[in-house]
């Protein structure tokens, strides 16, 4: 983040350490200096918060998956993936971002790191809207078409890693144009004059936000038409094995995209403000409402395994069962609140 005064140039990165500049233009004055002091204070309790929420919540998400056969299903290889990404954005922005906060903009991490921190956080947010996009469309085969061939594990497991190379191309321009820079050693954006900065912002809210999420919208209110017309036509006791599993499974997924939604909103459009509206000179609070966009962006990553736990009761019991045995194998024995009675029961589907 350049936090000198030329930030209306463009020489500024969309990265995590944007809010240095808010931090740097609040302490020109005393009585901005005290603000700015509690200010940072109540970021670093949130950081803290979401960092431990989002490391336990994504990293149990990744162990249940992982080590339980029934659990790997189409759906939940592409929540795999999703939660890998939310753990990477988490275990990597965090940690970075935090040191660059408190010490001002400075960026102590070099020149390769500065092309690698903040272009791997907008990758991370192309895996995770494109993972998104990937799981509503494969819904929306195995619901609409279900007599087609479907995908396989073998196939999904493919597109999980075009997603990651789909994901890589469109930063491929943002690393060109960072660099160290300046007496205070920041890490800035170096665009050849500002009509480029303005079409790659517009790039990326458009493939990173609006198109993928109008795609998705269109998957899940077609799969709404399907269960509709078939909870009018179809087996009432198939409908009670089978179209119940399946609308959890739906809801579920239309929430986390919501969430994805709402959270990185804001974010958007305050990039689109102030490269299109020149915002910092019209509102001198902006600042402050990027720090609020910016928490967003992060908290998206610790609702999703909140999500995922409320939302289905087949990962939840998965995710008791496993703390279960992690406190047995602390203590050594048995804790009876934790126990999961083992019991025979008939599923349709253990997708989460």
């Amino acid at each position: 983040m350049n936090s000198g005064s030329n930030i209306s140039e463009g020489e500024l990165e969309r990265g995590i350490g944007i809010n240095a500049t808010m931090g740097n233009n609040m302490g020109t004055a005393g009585a901005s200096d005290g603000f700015s002091t509690d200010l940072t204070a109540i970021k670093l309790f949130l950081y803290a918060i979401i960092f431990l929420i989002s490391a336990v919540g994504n990293s149990l998400v990744c162990i249940v998956i992982l080590r339980r056969k029934r659990m790997k299903t189409v759906t939940n290889y592409f929540i795999l993936n999703l939660a890998i990404a939310d753990l990477t954005f988490t275990c990597i922005c965090i940690p970075f971002d935090v040191p660059v906060d408190v010490m001002g903009g400075l960026w102590p991490y070099g020149s390769l790191l500065c092309k690698v921190i903040f272009p791997l956080q907008t990758l991370l947010h192309f895996a995770s809207i494109f993972t998104l996009t990937a799981v509503s469309l494969s819904r929306y085969w195995a619901i609409n078409h279900p007599l087609r061939r479907q995908l396989s594990i073998k196939w999904v497991k493919r597109i999980i890693v075009g997603i990651w190379i789909a994901s890589l191309i469109p930063v491929t321009p943002y690393i060109r144009v960072l660099e160290t820079s300046g007496p205070r050693g920041t890490c800035d954006e170096k665009w050849p004059n500002k009509d480029a900065r303005r079409v790659y912002t517009a790039f990326l809210f458009v493939f990173e936000y609006l198109l993928p999420l109008t795609v998705i919208a269109g998957a899940y209110t077609s799969i709404g038409w399907e269960l509709r017309r078939r909870s009018q036509t179809g087996n009432p006791c198939l409908q009670d094995l089978q179209a119940e599993e399946t609308k959890s499974i739906v809801r579920m997924l239309k929430i986390v995209t919501l969430l994805f939604a709402v959270c990185v909103l804001p974010n958007n459009i305050f990039w689109m403000w102030l490269d299109f509206g020149d915002a910092e000179e019209k509102y001198k609070g902006f600042w402050d409402l990027v720090v609020f966009g910016h928490l967003m962006t992060f908290a998206n990553s610790a609702a999703n395994p909140i999500c995922y736990t409320i939302l289905h009761g087949s990962y939840r019991k998965a995710v008791k069962d496993q703390l279960s045995k992690v406190f047995n194998r602390i203590f050594g024995r048995h804790h009876a609140g934790w126990d999961i009675p083992k019991q025979r029961t008939v599923t349709i589907n253990s997708t989460i």
